[in-house]
């Protein structure tokens, strides 16, 4: 059993709801002579390097586990869980939590601090952690904060959808154009024809609404002017390729139904590489979805396969 878990296992009964911090002082605290405290240095790590040995994201050097050690007080320690467990009415669970780890003992505020001497005693004679493993270790509290920051960004500006198609428009709305006439099985189909097809034209407007919600994203991201989030939304557009890829080789009926097949799978894509996926403000169905009209601008998709010539 490592510290973290004896802690974390045990901090239902014994931790009274404090911070990782203030738990992890009393523990330590009260495992160690009075005389010695003011001398250790694990009682003057910081809050966030207290957070991490509770935690389990960090381990104790050798050498402080040694001071541990050297100065515990076992009869001190032993006297604080038991008065924990009396103030907690937990008696009855810290044995259970014992019988659980195979410790059996008619004392268990006694077994608790013979188990957390044998712990101490494993990490001092533990081979120490390689250097480069150390750092390496992710620190899951700083992923969280991370996420936190990103749940907290504004809203981008919003890129309104002009009355006029621009020329940045011209790529993917020829390719949807091509995938109603399939549909239609029309050589040729122009906007002009969208008044005799209503539903195509309601389409039409809905694809522009979509390519928008992504164009705000592109433009945001450059807007956050943030040199390591500079390419995210590139990241954003081969997360949703490689997501949708798969369905864009399989045969379709037409050209519009490949289109809407696509669209459905590119709102299933997990877009876990796209660092501003965990903001509301910055993913939604009606984005990927526009991110896809983006890749036909690039080439990346079609809605209808050319014929090659012989």
């Amino acid at each position: 059993m490592t510290f973290s878990e004896f802690a974390l296992e045990l901090s239902a009964y014994i931790s009274f709801g404090k911070s990782e911090r203030d738990y992890f002082t009393e523990l330590v605290g009260n495992f160690i002579q009075d005389a010695a405290m003011d001398s250790c240095k694990l009682l003057k790590r910081k809050p966030d390097t207290m957070y991490r040995y509770i935690k389990g994201n960090r381990t104790f050097q050798p050498k402080d586990a040694q001071y541990l050690y050297d100065h515990r007080d076992r009869d001190k320690f032993s006297d604080w869980i038991w008065k924990r467990m009396d103030d907690s009415d937990s008696y009855d669970n810290v044995v259970a939590w014992l019988d659980a780890h195979n410790i059996a003992s008619d004392n268990p505020s006694n077994a608790c601090a013979e188990l957390l001497e044998s712990i101490i005693l494993d990490i001092i004679n533990s081979t120490p952690i390689p250097k480069t493993t150390q750092e390496t270790v992710i620190d899951l509290k700083l992923i969280d904060d991370i996420q936190e920051k990103i749940k907290s960004l504004p809203r981008p500006t919003n890129v309104p959808v002009p009355k006029v198609a621009t020329s940045d428009e011209q790529i993917y709305i020829d390719e949807l154009l091509l995938a109603y006439g399939d549909a239609q099985k029309m050589t040729v189909f122009t906007v002009d024809d969208l008044p005799s097809f209503p539903d195509y034209a309601e389409d039409l407007d809905d694809r522009r609404i979509d390519f928008y919600a992504a164009e705000t994203i592109r433009r945001g991201v450059l807007e956050l002017r943030s040199s390591s989030l500079t390419d995210q939304f590139e990241v954003l557009k081969k997360e949703t390729l490689d997501g949708v890829k798969d369905t864009a080789k399989r045969i379709h009926p037409s050209g519009y139904d490949h289109m809407l097949a696509v669209m459905e799978q590119a709102i299933l894509v997990p877009v876990t590489n796209y660092i501003l996926s965990a903001s509301p403000y910055w993913i939604s169905a009606t984005i990927k979805k526009g991110v896809c009209h983006h890749l036909v601008n690039d080439g990346k998709l079609v809605w209808v396969r050319r014929r090659k010539n012989p």
